[in-house]
């Protein structure tokens, strides 16, 4: 039984952790207060 437990804890964390990393990074590239500069050895010629 706490088997179970342990392993709906940590699918449902792992659930909620990943949706809210994939939140954080869309609003953050749609918003688009931060912009990192592009590295030189990635730029096209």
């Amino acid at each position: 039984m706490k088997n179970n437990l342990k392993k709906a804890a940590v699918k449902l964390s792992a659930k909620l952790l990943k949706s809210f990393a994939f939140s954080t990074s869309a609003s953050a590239c749609s918003v688009s207060f931060y912009q990192t500069k592009e590295p030189k050895c990635l730029r096209e010629k």
